[in-house]
């Protein structure tokens, strides 16, 4: 009789571990917006190439859906430099309070939209601010501004996920101010980077670099397949302009008329649409059209999330 007793306690216990188990798995969710005013945006995009576009915060993610917002209920970390791609996203970035991570994050990559993330290089040594992601290839380009025994400073890239770094020379490149790198889809030898001194483009691996343009004052550019969108600005006048790799022609895009005097600090594209476009100001106002500027809707105002 006892060791039935004894069989039964392990059953019972199997079952109950079982149970706290699949509570874990399902305790990461997108749901009702607990905190709907934002301080700091640190970049955007289409994470696991769904339709939803998601932003990271200082305290975490959130998603904006066809039935408004939703927040993330935990890992509510601070995502620096981040950057969707089809599987996921990578990041880097500092642990929320009280977390168990080390401080700073390195670099890291997350399949489960969040829920949680693996740690690919420079765990508790690095923070990147600026750090871009082919949506399809994976290929990563980071500009470090910490040097460690393993990266030195400057701009480096990795064509598997962070196993490895290869230096870029960035010959060419001229600028001291720097917006943002951004990474082709596809093409793992392209690069760009805006600055205050125009757009810089590198066929190959950001070893030498040329200007894309005559623009200056470049506050974002976001690579497409064929070509891509960036932000500058002009006379105090924001604007945003589409282009094409195997043209010169470059085509205004309409914005609505109080973004005139708010330069814009990130822009995200649908990776399957197009015409659909999101973009964050420098306080905190976010818009998203989908028919290219032809109408917008305003979706946080001053960091304070739409209902």
């Amino acid at each position: 009789m006892k060791k039935y007793k004894i069989i039964l306690g392990l059953l019972v216990f199997i079952l109950v571990l079982s149970a706290c188990n699949s509570n874990e798995t399902e305790v990461f969710s997108f749901g009702e917006v607990k905190n709907n005013q934002i301080d700091h945006i640190h970049g955007l995009g289409y994470i696991n190439g769904g339709s939803d576009v998601v932003i990271a915060t200082h305290l975490g993610l959130y998603k904006y859906e066809k039935d408004g917002w939703q927040e993330a209920n935990s890992q509510k970390h601070d995502y620096m430099g981040f950057q969707a791609v089809r599987e996921g996203f990578f990041s880097s970035g500092h642990p929320e309070e009280d977390s168990e991570y080390k401080n700073p994050l390195g670099l890291i990559k997350s399949i489960d939209k969040g829920g949680s993330f693996e740690q690919l290089a420079f765990y508790g040594k690095i923070d990147f601010h600026y750090l871009a992601a082919g949506y399809d290839s994976n290929t990563i380009y980071v500009l470090n501004e910490t040097p460690v025994e393993e990266m030195n400073e400057g701009l480096h890239y990795s064509i598997d996920e962070g196993a490895s770094w290869t230096k870029a020379a960035m010959n060419g490149f001229t600028s001291n101010y720097i917006s943002n790198l951004s990474a082709h889809p596809t093409r793992k030898e392209i690069i760009t980077i805006g600055s205050k001194d125009g757009i810089f483009i590198s066929n190959d691996y950001g070893q030498n670099f040329k200007p894309m343009n005559d623009t200056k004052m470049v506050t974002y550019v976001a690579l497409t397949e064929t070509g891509g969108f960036y932000t500058n600005l002009e006379n105090d006048t924001v604007y945003l302009k589409s282009f094409l790799f195997e043209s010169n022609v470059e085509i205004n895009i309409q914005l609505p008329k109080d973004l005139k005097k708010d330069p814009i600090t990130f822009v995200t594209v649908n990776p399957e649409n197009q015409k659909e476009i999101v973009l964050v100001t420098s306080n905190n106002n976010i818009y998203i059209t989908k028919d290219e500027g032809l109408s917008w809707d305003k979706i946080s105002s001053n960091g304070e999330l739409s209902k």
